[in-house]
């Protein structure tokens, strides 16, 4: 076995469908893997039509130029045969006939079609010479020929209808149990088409070269091609450990072979495995399996693209409200003005100088003011970094005996009895919904007729860009009153004094253009 490489995307299949999904991917700049079983469906056929821009192409030189083309993208192409998946979305586990194991995040499955043919002595070995299928991929080579259908399935009358577009000699060769519907039967007779009865007993040929079908009664009906409806079934096993088995495809009550169920996405059944190109359509010509292998690839990009951003918002949120992240910040320059935050300044003058309780002090702008102004000041923050700051700078103002410096972690916080009569928190801010828990903590620390403020970033400053990937942050005033009203654990009754979004103006920080944001603004006074 070879060590398990990682990729984004590993396509099993590497026909149309799978190279092009994979050049989609790999012009996204995502680590691709092609696997190749190296049985194209479409092998035996000389040359490949209704393909824009490559009209007439050998099928099997249309697949080594988009090797070549996806190759300049970074897309790695491996010739193996998957026989095991296992896992989940972004770690699922390939094993191959060949030994090796491949680690993906996403799986993207388009080859293993297979088409079951009649049983017909001799019919295999023309398949893709002269025994045809498809009227728009094989149709006009064929055209003026003398031709027979074999209608194996009432559906036959389709083929009989496109196939007289192109000839005027056209036997409709009917096998054993199959009843054409009379309608057809009507319309197939008023436009030329001949019948014949019976399963026919084999292919005539003499030497390489097609003489015709030995019919029933072991005439011989000479022709140039057979038409005849394959049942294209997807083979493939490994899916079935994960719970995706092929499913029957119909069509007006005739099971026309067996196809992988997929979202227009091409997402199926298990999150993270997507299905394009035949193995979900079986009337999908050469060029729609290579635009439906375009499209579920960039479904699949963007897939990632959303994954890899809410992944990175995690690990910010994860690194950005722990201890660690604060140490750095402060260990460096200095982060703040140092000034008062204006909605301290504007609601503490109202308020007579008792105990204050800053929570998240950092350099200690707020409670040096505070001290200021004649309180006695419990600086809190997690960081000791800034609370070593905030001490230095209480001592610089000439307020250092009236601010006291504690290490705290608010989402911990429990007064344990001591109060204060105003506990201001500014800018403080947690993710998902978590700052009513806050709030609730902050609460039990506020003294008989002391004052609760709470200011922070009203979410209508997303607006303004200032605030881009911090949605979840966010708050109003109005989602934090509860926290005090209806907390069941704080009988104490609370008068809500402000509780709004109150405007202002900021320097932008990249343009310096002064702009309009707003505070989200809650003062609250416990009653004495």
């Amino acid at each position: 076995m070879s060590e398990n490489e990682t990729y984004d995307v590993v396509v099993i299949g590497g026909g149309a469908a799978g190279l092009s999904g994979a050049m989609a991917l790999g012009r996204s700049r995502r680590r691709v893997l092609v696997l190749d079983a190296g049985e194209p469906r479409n092998a035996p056929a000389d040359h490949a039509h209704n393909y824009l821009g490559r009209e007439g192409v050998p099928p099997l030189q249309l697949l080594e130029d988009g090797r070549a083309e996806v190759a300049a993208y970074g897309v790695e192409v491996v010739a193996d045969r998957v026989v095991g998946l296992s896992g989940e979305v972004d770690d699922f586990l390939l094993t191959t006939e060949g030994g090796r194991r491949y680690v993906a995040r996403r799986v993207l499955v388009t080859g293993g079609v297979v088409d079951e043919l009649p049983d017909v002595p001799g019919l295999a070995e023309r398949w893709g010479i002269d025994v045809l299928h498809c009227p728009y991929c094989h149709g006009w080579e064929v055209r003026d020929q003398a031709l027979a259908i074999l209608a194996t399935t009432p559906m036959a009358a389709h083929q009989g209808l496109l196939f007289r577009q192109l000839s005027d000699d056209v036997v409709m060769v009917v096998h054993d149990g199959v009843e054409l519907p009379d309608e057809e039967v009507e319309k197939l007779g008023t436009i030329g088409v001949r019948f014949a009865h019976g399963t026919p007993q084999e292919v005539v040929t003499d030497g390489d070269t097609l003489v015709g079908l030995r019919l029933a009664d072991g005439t011989v009906l000479e022709r140039d091609a057979i038409v005849v409806a394959s049942k294209p079934h997807v083979r493939a096993d490994y899916l079935g450990p994960l719970g995706i088995e092929p499913q029957p495809f119909e069509m007006n009550g005739a099971v026309l072979g067996s196809v992988i169920a997929a979202e227009p996405t091409g997402a199926t059944s298990v999150p993270g495995v997507f299905a394009a190109g035949n193995a979900t359509d079986i009337a999908m010509t050469l060029m729609a399996s290579a635009a439906h292998g375009n499209r579920v690839g960039a479904w699949i990009n963007a897939e990632l693209a959303n994954a890899d951003a809410a992944k990175a918002v995690r690990a910010m949120r994860d690194g950005f409200f722990e201890q660690p992240a604060w140490e750095e910040r402060y260990s460096g320059d200095r982060v703040w003005s140092g000034r008062v935050n204006v909605q301290l300044a504007a609601e503490a003058p109202s308020l007579a100088p008792g105990r204050a309780l800053d929570i998240g002090c950092g350099e200690g702008g707020d409670a040096i003011w505070l001290a200021s102004q004649g309180w006695e000041v419990t600086a809190v923050d997690f960081a000791e970094a800034a609370l070593a700051r905030t001490a230095e700078h209480a001592e610089e103002a000439g307020v250092g005996d009236r601010v006291d410096t504690r290490r705290v972690d608010v989402r911990t916080f429990e007064p344990a009895g001591e109060t204060w009569d105003l506990v201001t928190s500014h800018f403080f801010h947690l993710p998902d919904g978590a700052m009513p828990d806050v709030v609730r903590r902050l609460a039990s620390a506020v003294a008989p007729g002391g004052t609760l403020l709470v200011v922070g970033h009203h979410p209508d400053d997303l607006a303004t860009g200032l605030r881009h990937g911090h949605t979840s942050f966010m708050f109003t005033a109005d989602e934090l009153v509860p926290a005090l009203l209806d907390n069941p654990e704080d009988p104490a009754q609370w008068v809500v004094e402000v509780s709004e979004a109150r405007p202002r103006t900021q320097a932008h920080p990249h343009t310096g253009e002064e702009i309009a944001v707003a505070d989200a603004v809650l003062r609250a006074r416990r009653k004495g």
